[in-house]
């Protein structure tokens, strides 16, 4: 339905994941012990994209006939892979939450996925849609957006790449790809450049590792 009636556009930047990446290596096995879930990219950029949303509030939103309907929460989907297909369970107030809340809340929704544990409402009323095809070690993916919702983002695999740096050196940087997938009846591509570009922003700056993080 989504597909055949929302005229889809994409997007996609390259990010640079190189402090994340060490950053999970380094803390992993203390935030497992201390919060009972596992420390993933995953969690990081599904934070990031509930604080962007802040800033350009249409992601966060659906089209009912011809009418607009802004979210009031961010209520994010995550993607999971189960022996059916897909399931997208609901991280309910995702803006609300934090590093460690975000990753535990992945987690517990995933288990119950793969379980088939889920009730109805887990995967109702989303607003916006994570998915990582990176798992399967793809590079890009052009999602499909989830009906009604107007966007969803798609992680790519994380690879080491050769890059140019700021002082006009060279080094080798953890890169990842995040695709915008976008209903062009409601946003155009000047907008989604500025969503994805403020995620790339949160992933850079240091509020994002949080005070339950840095006291680990």
């Amino acid at each position: 339905r989504s597909f055949y009636q929302a005229p889809h556009a994409s997007l996609v930047i390259e990010v640079d994941v190189t402090n994340i990446v060490k950053f999970i290596k380094k803390q992993k096995e203390r935030f497992l012990e201390k919060y009972g879930s596992k420390l993933t990219i995953t969690s990081f950029v599904a934070l990031a994209m509930a604080k962007a949303v802040h800033s350009y509030p249409l992601i966060n939103a659906s089209l009912e006939d011809n009418t607009i309907l802004l979210k009031k929460f961010v209520h994010l989907g995550i993607a999971v892979s189960v022996d059916e297909g897909v399931m997208v369970p609901v991280i309910r107030q995702a803006e609300k939450l934090s590093l460690s809340e975000m990753s535990q809340k992945i987690a517990a929704l995933a288990e119950k996925s793969r379980a088939s544990k889920l009730h109805p409402d887990d995967t109702q009323n989303g607003s916006i849609t994570l998915t990582n095809f990176g798992i399967a070690k793809a590079k890009i993916g052009i999602p499909i957006i989830r009906f009604p919702e107007v966007a969803i983002v798609g992680m790519g695999a994380i690879e080491k790449k050769v890059v140019a740096l700021e002082d006009d050196t060279i080094g080798i940087r953890s890169m990842m790809h995040l695709s915008l997938t976008f209903d062009h009846r409601v946003l155009d591509g000047l907008y989604g450049c500025g969503f994805l570009a403020e995620i790339k922003q949160q992933l850079k700056q240091q509020e994002l590792f949080d005070s339950d993080i840095k006291n680990l």
